[in-house]
Parts: structure tokens; C-alpha cells; sequence
């Protein structure tokens, strides 16, 4: 095991609860209420892009936590926040504004390039391919 085996397992978990909990969020408050908002900010198809970006949020969040495809949910967050910046923070500016979703797209992005397989279902998924490669197996 490597020490950014253990970094890159911690900033999964982490990034995996923060967009779990903010997607939860969405749907319980009524996701009627974040299309209004997403409305509001003049987010074109915002009833599709609502439903999309908190299932994202929940699901995404969900795959990071268990290791489940942990790129591809890295650079689906990575859209989700470049929207989030574009459509409602920039205006803000950076402190106040979007920093939090810089933080939020830098952890992704590590995800995305360096991969998190440490106690991850893409490990388990990658070990099993690995072990029967070029084997003919049969099962009783």
C-alpha cells in the first residue's frame, strides 16, 4: 500500500459525502424548490438539468463512497460544478463565490487522473479480470 493510495481513499470519502449530502438535500426539500432556483438563475431545460444534476449529486456521491466507477463519476461532478460556476457563482466572485467549487472540481480532477482503488469495487472488479485473464475457467 502507498501513502496516495491512503490520500486519494480519504479525498474519495470525503468528496463522495459532500456531494451525497448535497444531493440528498435536493430531494428533500423538494426538487420542485431547486428547479425554481435553477430557473431563477436562467439554467436553460432547468426541470431536466434539476433531476440530473441532484441524481448526479446522490448517486455520484453513493459510487465515490463504495469505489464504483470512480472516474467517470469524477468527471461527471467535474460538469456539474463547471455549471455550478458558470450559471451561479461567477458573478460572485472567487471568495464567496465559486472557491468552494474549485476545491470541489481539484479533488475530482485528482480522481479522475490518479484513480482511488484502495477498498473500492473498482479494485475488486480489476482483480478478478486481472486473475482470470488468458485462463479458461470452469465452474461446477
Amino acid at each position: 500500500m502507498y501513502k496516495n493510495e491512503v490520500g486519494g481513499f480519504v479525498l474519495r470519502l470525503v468528496l463522495g459525502g459532500i456531494f451525497l449530502i448535497h444531493g440528498i438535500v435536493k430531494f428533500k426539500e423538494g426538487i420542485s424548490e431547486t428547479i425554481t432556483r435553477f430557473h431563477e438563475y436562467g439554467i436553460p431545460y432547468a426541470e431536466i438539468v434539476g433531476f440530473g444534476v441532484a441524481g448526479i449529486e446522490v448517486l455520484g456521491g453513493f459510487f465515490l463512497i463504495i469505489g464504483f466507477s470512480v472516474r467517470f463519476v469524477s468527471f461527471l461532478l467535474i460538469s456539474v460544478m463547471a455549471g455550478a460556476i458558470v450559471f451561479v457563482h461567477f458573478e460572485d466572485g472567487f471568495l464567496n463565490g465559486y472557491e468552494f467549487n474549485v476545491a470541489l472540481i481539484a479533488m475530482a480532477l485528482y480522481l479522475l487522473f490518479a484513480g482511488s482503488n484502495m477498498m473500492s469495487l473498482d479494485q475488486l472488479f480489476n482483480a478478478s479480470e486481472k486473475s482470470s485473464k488468458g485462463k479458461i475457467q470452469f465452474r461446477g
